[in-house]
C-alpha cells in the first residue's frame, strides 16, 4: 500500500527583497527550490500494492529528461514519469532477461539495461539492441557512462566491459573479476570496486587501492566522488566509511555497534549531505560534520539497496524486500 506522512519542519524566515531582485533570483533556482514548502519532509512507498512488480530494487537512476528509471531483479524494469510507471519485462518487449540489476543512460540518450544475460539497449526511437559474450556470458552488475562518452560495464566473476565508441571490449585482471561499482573521477580517472578492493584506470594504467592502503576491507560495494571532489568507498565489514582527497584517505565512524556496516550505495543530496545505503544499519548521513543514522523516515526495513534522487530533489530509496520509499528534503 502507498503510505504518506508529514514531518513537522521549522519556518524560516524570510526577507524581503526588491521585486526586481526576486524575479532574478527565481530565474536561478532549481525546481527543488521553488517546491511548495507544505511537501517538504513528506514520505511515500511504493509496493507491489500500487502495482511494482516487486518490493526488490537493485538500481535507481534518473535520465536526460528528468524520467526516473528502477531495476528489479528477476522483474525486469520501470520508468517513472509524472506519477506514471512504465514497465518493460522480457515476455513483453526484447528485454534480454527480467533479472535486471542495473540501468545508465548514455551520452546519446539510450538505455541500458544491465541484466545477467548481458545488455539490452533501448534507443529514443524505441527501437531495441543487445550485446552478449557468447564466449563467456554476461552477469552484469554495474554500468557507467563516463564523461566522454565511454561505456563501463561490470560484470559478476568476468571482469569489465568498455566500449569507447567501436563496440565492447573485455579486460579480466587476475584476482579483481567480481565488479562492484564503478566511478568517474576529475581527469577522466575511473575507478572500479571489487571484491578485492579498487582498480584504478587512467590513461591506459591500472593502479590499485587496498586495505593496506587504509580501506576498511578489501571487499568494496561502492564508490562515488561528490562535489568537493572526495572519493567515497563503502565496504562490506568494518564499522568506517572513507574518503580520498588531495591530502590523503580518511576515516568516518557510522555506527557505535560491533557490526559490520555492509555500505551498499552512496549518494550525495541537494545540499551537499552524504547518504549511506546499508544492509544491516538502515541509512545514515553525513552532514559535513556528524554522521548520525537517518531517524526521520519510517524505513519499513534495515537493508537499503539503493539511493537515487529526481529532477525535484526527492530522494528515492530502493528497499532489499519491502519496496521503494521516495522522500522530500525539508527546506532547512
Amino acid at each position: 500500500m502507498r503510505c504518506d506522512m508529514r514531518i513537522t519542519g521549522r519556518l524560516v524566515g524570510l526577507m524581503v527583497y526588491p521585486a526586481v531582485i526576486l524575479m532574478l533570483a527565481s530565474c536561478l533556482r532549481n525546481d527543488y527550490e521553488i517546491l511548495d514548502p507544505a511537501t517538504a519532509g513528506t514520505w511515500t512507498l511504493y509496493t507491489t500494492a500500487d502495482g511494482l512488480p516487486s518490493n526488490q530494487v537493485s538500481d535507481i537512476q534518473t535520465d536526460s529528461q528528468g524520467n526516473l528509471w528502477v531495476s528489479f531483479p528477476g522483474y525486469g524494469a520501470a520508468k517513472f514519469d509524472n506519477n506514471h510507471w512504465t514497465y518493460f519485462r522480457a515476455a513483453a518487449s526484447p528485454l534480454l532477461n527480467d533479472g535486471v540489476n542495473c540501468v545508465a543512460e548514455t551520452a546519446d540518450g539510450r538505455v541500458v539495461f544491465g541484466t545477467i544475460d548481458g545488455l539490452s539497449i533501448l534507443a529514443s526511437n524505441n527501437v531495441w539492441s543487445s550485446f552478449v559474450d557468447p564466449a563467456d556470458g554476461m552477469d552484469v552488475t554495474v554500468i557507467k557512462v563516463a564523461s566522454n562518452g565511454w561505456i563501463w560495464v561490470g560484470t559478476r566473476e568476468n571482469g569489465f566491459y568498455l566500449n569507447t565508441g567501436t563496440g565492447f571490449t573485455k579486460t579480466l585482471i587476475a584476482g579483481y573479476s567480481n565488479i562492484r561499482s564503478i566511478e568517474e573521477g576529475p581527469g577522466g580517472a575511473i575507478y572500479i570496486g571489487t571484491d578485492n578492493g579498487i582498480v584504478r584506470y587512467y590513461q591506459g594504467n591500472y593502479t590499485y587501492i587496498k586495505k593496506p592502503d587504509g580501506l576498511p576491507d578489501d571487499n568494496v560495494r561502492a564508490v562515488r566522488f561528490d562535489s568537493k571532489e572526495r572519493l567515497w568507498i563503502g565496504t562490506e565489514a568494518g564499522k568506517n566509511v572513507v574518503w580520498i582527497d588531495r591530502r590523503g584517505i580518511h576515516q568516518l565512524n557510522l555506527i557505535a555497534s560491533s557490526d559490520s556496516v555492509r555500505i551498499r550505495d552512496i549518494h550525495e543530496d541537494r545540499r551537499g549531505h552524504i547518504w549511506f545505503a546499508t544492509h544491516r544499519n538502515g541509512v545514515s548521513v553525513y552532514d559535513g560534520v556528524i554522521a548520525r543514522p537517518v531517524t526521520e523516515i519510517p524505513f519499513p526495513e534495515n537493508r537499503i539497496n539503493c539511493i537515487g534522487q529526481d529532477k525535484s530533489g526527492n530522494l528515492w530509496f530502493g528497499l532489499y524486500s519491502k519496496g521503494l520509499l521516495k522522500y522530500t528534503l525539508p527546506l532547512y
